[in-house]
């Protein structure tokens, strides 16, 4: 059952109207939609819908901030504004979970999945989502409470790039709220849950940030998907796939290279030697 539409809309940009493909870029935690600024550019081909999500600048005031409640308000933005009422949704990290919550309740609205950091909980990050105050604590020493110059030089020894623009937005996103709201449907998200995707999928890995045996398994689980009719699952190209040379949030590390893969994805191209397929 669809769930009612929110009553507050999220504060978005759009780009390219006249493209006739749409595309939204569903963000990461604690940052905005100038996460995707760098690569705006390599996407010029497709009409783009970029939300600041709840609980997140522009969208600060929406709460709460959790997956589910967020997933709705990314439907109505499709139902809204997307060409045809739909969209090929990308989504980084919180922005992924978001992506594969809006695929599971209203798959309708979904022409394809590109998502990255975001398969099921593991490792670390599992102990980050179950400990909550420790990752406040961590962000707001990383990032909160040091000069923005300085969290930009330091990212920028890991090849991300990052404007100050940015880095004074993650510092007033780092809120007690945010980190309440984003874990709990992370935690329950599991290899069942990606088993449940309809739509075609593609989930990726920075092999310097992000669990690789995990998404080796996620991989496996997009693969063993049955149709409703409990046929093997048409070859769609979906899977699961590495980036050696990445990092968790390697969208900022590698902006051409990122908006070329989505790019390949959306049009059913080939994609970039870097991705490696498990």
């Amino acid at each position: 059952m669809t769930p009612p539409p929110p009553i507050t809309s999220l504060s978005f940009t759009s780009w390219n109207d006249d493209k006739p493909a749409t595309i939204i870029l569903l963000h990461g935690g604690f940052t905005c939609r100038l996460e995707f600024a760098l690569i705006l550019p390599h996407l010029s081909d497709f009409h783009l819908l970029v939300p600041d999500l709840p609980l997140h600048s522009a969208s600060r005031h929406i709460k709460p901030g959790t997956t589910d409640h967020s997933a709705q308000h990314v439907a109505q933005l499709i139902r809204s504004h997307a060409h045809g009422g739909k969209a090929h949704v990308v989504g980084v990290s919180m922005g992924g979970y978001i992506a594969q919550c809006l695929a599971l309740d209203q798959p309708d609205l979904v022409l394809s999945l590109f998502v990255t950091g975001a398969a099921p909980a593991s490792g670390a990050r599992l102990f980050m989502a179950q400990w909550p105050g420790l990752t406040y604590y961590t962000m707001k020493m990383m990032v909160g409470w040091v000069p923005s110059w300085l969290y930009q030089w330091q990212a920028s020894l890991l090849g991300l790039k990052l404007d100050i623009e940015l880095i004074e937005e993650m510092k007033g996103n780092i809120t007690w709220e945010v980190v309440h709201d984003m874990f709990p449907w992370i935690l329950e998200f599991g290899l069942d849950d990606v088993r449940r995707l309809e739509v075609r999928t593609l989930h990726v890995a920075g092999a310097k940030g992000d669990d690789v045996g995990m998404m080796v398994r996620t991989a496996e689980t997009l693969r063993s998907r049955r149709t409703d009719q409990g046929g093997g699952w048409p070859e769609d190209r979906s899977g699961g796939f590495v980036l050696r040379e990445g990092v968790h949030g390697w969208d900022v590390q590698f902006p051409e290279l990122f908006g070329g893969g989505v790019k390949a994805w959306v049009e059913g191209e080939k994609l970039p030697g870097e991705f490696e397929r498990l």
